[in-house]
Formats: structure tokens, C-alpha cells, sequence
């Protein structure tokens, strides 16, 4: 008897320390004075690598428990200072209340004047620093070195030299640490992002930088995805018969400004202005360099151009195309959509 009452003392005793550590292992806070860094799409597994030990195995359990999904979260750094339970160090995380970079939608089609503009507006940047980081022929060579599709021989611009990144900084939305250089993250990400989204993915012809100014101006003159290889196949039709391309927007790339200021009334003020290279009206032949920063779809369109009888095209002002085989069928066009 005497036997049996000490086991179950001594098994009381346990139960006791197992509660107690158990309370003590599931309850104690998780102490953090650093930044976690979470990569799209990243599990909670890797996420949480980052924590100590005993802190990991605790998060593990309670994210099993509570049904917790971190898979959506937005990528960067995430700051943590003090103490937290598992209930708010998940809330903390799930809120993204302490980023410390920022977020940053390079639109499809937008220019360096376009990119310079939008940053400055939100003072991210000085009104210009973008345009001569990418402009500078020092930064130009850096990444020349890194990535051989911007070298001139690539290119073949072989009389001349690389004036900007311009047409390779890729469209996308990046997250860049605020506490950094800005711009210096920005372009990197971009040339990066390009050379696995496009360059990788598409074998480069010999004329590659021609293949670039096309597209950048399809970007701009056509967003419908599904028109876009007939209108490059237009494009290509007018060069090969020595025709002017006359896409009126590639005139503002040569005013050195933004699309957004560039209006119709300014394209009008500036149509006949021969002296500016960029005007495909005055010039019969592509402009000297890209004029925006085109998507894979853009280039492939380019590079995948479909035939057809038409050499004009316009847009209606609900944003539809009409084609025209000859002049007279253009103009029939203008006065049905444009009148």
C-alpha cells in the first residue's frame, strides 16, 4: 500500500512539472531585436528558421494549431523590437506593420522620364537622379560586365555607345529596402528580372537592339495583347518598303519627357519638327534608341510578327483598332472612327 501511494505521489509530482513546463514552454514570449526576411512565397518552415530553436518549435505547433497561412505574405524585411506572444507575432507579421522598404509598380510601357517622374512625385527621389543613374555611362559599364546582352557587340551599335538602360529595365512591382539607396536596388532588380524573364528565355538575333526600339514602341502603341503581333507585323512591312513608321508617340521621347505630359495637342505642336530624331514621321527609320521599357510580350511580338495585307492602322476613341490595306482605306477609317 505504502508502495503504491508513494508511485502516485511521484507520479502527481510529474504531472505537475509537465504541466508547469508545458504552460512555461507554450507561454513564454518570443524576445526579437532583429529583421526577419520573408521571399515570395516562402513556407512558414523557412520563415521561421530564423527564430531560436525553442521559439521555432513553439511557432511550429501554434501555426499547425491555429490553421495559419503564411504563404501570401508580401516579401521583405520585417522589423521586430521587444516581446511577443505566438498570438501576436503571427498578428505582427500577418499585418506587415513595421516594413521597412518600400513597394514599387514600375508600369509596362513607362520610359525613364515616366520612371524618373513617378519616384520623385512620391519623394522617393530627387526630381532627375534616376535618369542619370541609368544615363551614366559608369553605371552603364557595371552592368555591362554583368549581363552581356547590354554589351555594344551584342547589340550591334557598334559605332556608337550604350546611351541608357532604357528598354531593358524591366516592368514589374519590386520591394526595395528604404533604409538604402533606392534607385541603385531598383535598376538592379529590373536588369535582373529582364534577363531571366526575357533575355534567358528568348535567343537573341543579330539585330537584337532593333528588336528592342520596335517593341518599346509597340508597347506604346498597342496594349491589346492579341493585336500586337499585327501591328509589329505592319511596323516591319512599312521598314521594309522604306515607309515612315509614323508612331506619334515616339516623338515625346525625344522632348525628354514624361508620356503623361506629352498630350495630343503637344504631338500636334510637334509633328513637323524634323530636327527631332525620335519623330518616325519626319524620319524614315526606327529612332536611335528604345523609348520605353517593353514587356516579353511586346518583344515577342516582334520576334513572332504576324503577316497580313494591312499597312495602317488607327485607334477608335473607345480604344479599338482598325486596319486599312491601302490609303484610301485608312482614310475611309479616320472618317468612321475619328469624325
Amino acid at each position: 500500500m505504502r508502495q503504491a501511494k508513494k508511485k502516485i505521489r511521484i507520479w502527481r509530482r510529474i504531472t505537475i512539472i509537465v504541466i508547469i513546463l508545458s504552460i512555461y514552454f507554450f507561454t513564454k514570449k518570443i524576445t526579437l531585436n532583429e529583421k526577419i526576411t520573408i521571399d515570395s512565397g516562402e513556407s512558414a518552415s523557412k520563415i521561421l528558421n530564423q527564430l531560436g530553436t525553442l521559439d521555432k518549435i513553439r511557432m511550429k505547433l501554434y501555426i499547425k494549431n491555429h490553421d495559419v497561412d503564411f504563404s501570401k505574405l508580401e516579401p521583405g524585411n520585417y522589423q521586430f523590437s521587444g516581446s511577443y506572444t505566438k498570438a501576436e507575432f503571427v498578428a505582427k507579421i500577418l499585418k506587415w506593420s513595421e516594413k521597412d522598404y518600400l513597394r514599387l509598380t514600375i508600369l509596362e510601357g513607362r520610359s525613364i522620364y515616366d520612371i524618373d517622374e513617378a519616384l520623385s512625385k512620391k519623394w522617393y527621389i530627387t526630381a532627375g537622379e534616376y535618369l542619370a543613374f541609368v544615363s551614366d555611362p559608369t553605371i552603364i559599364a557595371k552592368y555591362q560586365s554583368k549581363y552581356p546582352f547590354l554589351n555594344n557587340s551584342a547589340l550591334w551599335i557598334l559605332n556608337s555607345k550604350l546611351k541608357s538602360l532604357e528598354g531593358f529595365l524591366y516592368p514589374d512591382t519590386y520591394q526595395v529596402d528604404k533604409t538604402k539607396n533606392i534607385i541603385d536596388q531598383l535598376v538592379y532588380v529590373q536588369l535582373k528580372t529582364f534577363n531571366t524573364r526575357v533575355r534567358k528565355k528568348i535567343s537573341a538575333p543579330a539585330n537584337w537592339y532593333k528588336i528592342m526600339i520596335l517593341a518599346s514602341i509597340l508597347e506604346k502603341e498597342e496594349r491589346n495583347l492579341a493585336n500586337k503581333p499585327t501591328v509589329a507585323g505592319i511596323f516591319l512591312k512599312r521598314l521594309s518598303i522604306g515607309m515612315a513608321l509614323d508612331a506619334d508617340i515616339t516623338l515625346c521621347y525625344g522632348l525628354k519627357t514624361s508620356y503623361a505630359t506629352c498630350t495630343p495637342s503637344v504631338i500636334g505642336q510637334n509633328i513637323s519638327d524634323k530636327t527631332n530624331i525620335y519623330n518616325t514621321r519626319a524620319v524614315r527609320w526606327l529612332p536611335p534608341t528604345p523609348i520605353s521599357n517593353p514587356t516579353r510580350e511586346s518583344i515577342n511580338a516582334v520576334l513572332n510578327p504576324q503577316t497580313s495585307d494591312y499597312l495602317y492602322y488607327l485607334h477608335d476613341m473607345q480604344g479599338n483598332i482598325h486596319y486599312g490595306s491601302t490609303l484610301d482605306e485608312h482614310n475611309a477609317n479616320k472618317q468612321r472612327y475619328l469624325n
